[in-house]
């Protein structure tokens, strides 16, 4: 009897877990529950009841809201992490690339499906060729230090510290550093869904 007393406890806590933990994440990024709804193909009265702390969802339900929220099974399962998140310089994970001349440093403490949020150091005249995403892929890049020249299917845009480059990141882009000393940009991502609508930058 005591025994059942504490597994039904426990099943009770991980209940409230999983409530409080996809309430977070889903308001995180800044989803309704009609939108999570349709990205992961769940009823939304299913969403609210999970959220209650009520909720038994099946394995695969739990599957597809971790797919749909880009975040792994424990993340769900295990108590809401604090709403404020610091991450210190040399806590970051940093990417070598071009032979260690360009340092691609994330900058998400956790992944947020369909974002991609990095700084790019480049060092003195360093070169970086970027990847080309899926058709729809937006992208934004901004310069914070030195100057920045990128390069979209053979038109130039040189940025100098605080200019903003948006552009089609499903072009064949690369990125040059301008000086003699380090240079650096954040560049974030968007990458495009089915399930969003497509979205277009002004010419």
């Amino acid at each position: 009897m005591t025994m059942y007393c504490r597994n039904s406890d426990r099943m009770s806590d991980i209940s409230k877990n999983l409530g409080e933990s996809l309430e977070y994440l889903r308001k995180a990024r800044g989803l309704t529950q009609e939108q999570l709804a349709k990205i992961s193909g769940i009823p939304r009265t299913t969403l609210s009841h999970i959220e209650s702390g009520e909720g038994n969802p099946s394995l695969m339900t739990l599957s597809k809201l971790a797919l749909a929220l880009g975040v792994p099974y424990e993340e769900l399962l295990s108590a809401p992490k604090s709403s404020c998140i610091l991450m210190r310089n040399h806590e970051l994970k940093k990417h070598p690339r071009a032979q260690g001349k360009v340092h691609k440093v994330e900058l998400l403490p956790r992944p947020i499906l369909g974002l991609q949020f990095e700084r790019i150091e480049l060092q003195a005249y360093a070169l970086l060729i970027g990847t080309p995403h899926i058709k729809g892929t937006r992208e934004y890049f901004t310069c914070t230090k030195g100057r920045i020249a990128v390069v979209i299917e053979g038109s130039e845009y040189a940025l100098e510290e605080g200019d903003v480059l948006a552009f089609l990141g499903d072009r064949k882009h690369t990125y040059k550093n301008l000086e003699g000393a380090e240079s650096q940009g954040i560049s974030i991502v968007a990458l495009h869904y089915p399930e969003f609508a497509p979205m277009k930058l002004d010419s």
